[in-house]
């Protein structure tokens, strides 16, 4: 009696197989969005990071966060803070600018604008020593190019710090990176099916 049943299991999970109606062909595009259309974004952000940049781990108050350079010394990392004030974006500024012991601005109207997000963010570039806080050490001979992005009620930052000479080897890379950025309603990411 067993062995009946097996054997009817058998043929009907057997009956139920068929031969695919189609044969389905994958470029490495749509590779890529078979694993990506199921991923949540932090904060809804999407990036593409070049890929000579390495991912670690993102933190509390990183987003996302690389590391670049032949030494892999060099930082690169997307915050999102809230604006609390009319004033947060100067005030972000200049709390960079302190990291390298630089004189505050009063205005940003000297500050060169670049495009993200589908608006414009405020580019600061600062040399020097760079004292991160935090309890990290000093780094001597160090560069800083950072976008300040004031959107809704909120500061989105992407810093990069690293040697002179790393951060501009990576300065077109770094821009590129930031004109990529996108925010991703993932309710409304279309699986693979729907395309």
């Amino acid at each position: 009696m067993g062995r009946v049943l097996g054997f009817c299991g058998l043929i009907a999970i057997l009956s139920g197989c068929k031969q695919a109606e189609r044969v389905v062909t994958l470029t490495e595009a749509d590779r890529r969005d078979l694993v990506l259309w199921d991923k949540s974004y932090p904060g809804d952000l999407k990036d593409q990071a070049p890929l000579q940049w390495r991912r670690v781990p993102w933190t509390q108050m990183r987003y996302y966060n690389y590391r670049f350079g032949p030494a892999g010394d060099g930082e690169i990392w997307l915050s999102v803070v809230p604006s609390r004030a009319a004033d947060s974006v100067l005030q972000n500024i200049n709390r960079w600018y302190n990291q390298f012991r630089m004189p505050e601005i009063t205005s940003l109207d000297d500050l060169k604008q670049e495009p993200a997000l589908q608006t414009a963010g405020y580019l600061v570039e600062a040399e020097g020593t760079y004292y991160g806080g935090m309890g990290a050490e000093p780094r001597e001979n160090s560069k800083m190019l950072a976008l300040a992005i004031p959107i809704s009620r909120n500061l989105v930052t992407i810093k990069m710090v690293g040697s002179p000479v790393d951060v501009e080897t990576e300065r077109q890379r770094f821009l590129e990176y930031c004109k990529t950025l996108e925010f991703s309603d993932v309710d409304i990411i279309e699986t693979p099916e729907a395309k």
